[in-house]
């Protein structure tokens, strides 16, 4: 009977183990449609962290306290649910134990930002408005938009891991104004950066050489 009783605890416990898995949280809910439109946590499994293989999750985790703005790895048990709802999730989920907890430093690139300087033009304008350029990059949506002097341009954020940065070409209005060098300056600058920096309220960007080659200042 004894050893019967520890066959029975040691395999219960292989049980649990089996479970049991490594998560990772991203830093940012975003958008998502469940069963309506929601906001969705964004986790990968596995003891390995990857920062392009996010996928949305629609559930809850009991006992864990989310704070955006961190990057978490977690321990979480799976166990089945014994009633199912017709549109959620088959599994409870349970926080065993947070492994880590760490600022995400791309972040830091989500604000506005006006544009101060690129090439060796100083504060450029708006050709038709005469107002300051403004751009603003969104992290947690990898997305970017911003006046570029003549027209206005939005594009995807490639790579971002709070040091190197790539931005897609992006899509752009069309209209042609009088004086282009300050639009063909920025829109060049986009396409050639490859890391950012910040300080003291300002951001810069910078091409595969580490030079500077378009500098913004933080708008709020």
């Amino acid at each position: 009977m004894l050893i019967s009783a520890l066959m029975a605890a040691v395999a219960c416990n292989r049980q649990e183990s089996e479970n049991v898995d490594t998560w990772w949280v991203n830093s940012a809910k975003v958008s998502c449609t469940g069963s309506s439109e929601m906001s969705c946590l964004q986790i990968q499994k596995g003891d390995q962290f990857n920062a392009d293989d996010w996928e949305f999750f629609y559930s809850s985790i009991e006992g864990f306290t989310y704070e955006p703005g961190n990057i978490y790895q977690i321990k979480v048990k799976s166990t089945p649910k014994d009633n199912v709802p017709a549109d959620g999730s088959s599994l409870n989920y349970q926080l065993v134990k947070v492994l880590s907890k760490e600022a995400d430093s791309s972040l830091n690139l989500t604000n506005i930002w006006k544009v101060t300087s690129v090439e060796n033009i100083e504060d450029p304008k708006n050709e038709q408005t005469d107002e300051t350029l403004l751009f603003e990059f969104n992290a947690s949506e990898k997305t970017f938009l911003g006046d570029t002097g003549c027209n206005s341009v939005s594009g995807e954020i490639k790579e971002n891991d709070g040091q190197k940065l790539t931005l897609s070409p992006g899509a752009a209005t069309m209209m042609a104004c009088p004086d282009m060098k300050a639009e063909r300056a920025i829109s060049q600058a986009l396409i050639d950066t490859r890391s950012f920096k910040m300080e003291e309220n300002h951001l810069y960007l910078m091409n595969e050489a580490g030079k500077t080659i378009i500098t913004f200042q933080a708008v709020d």
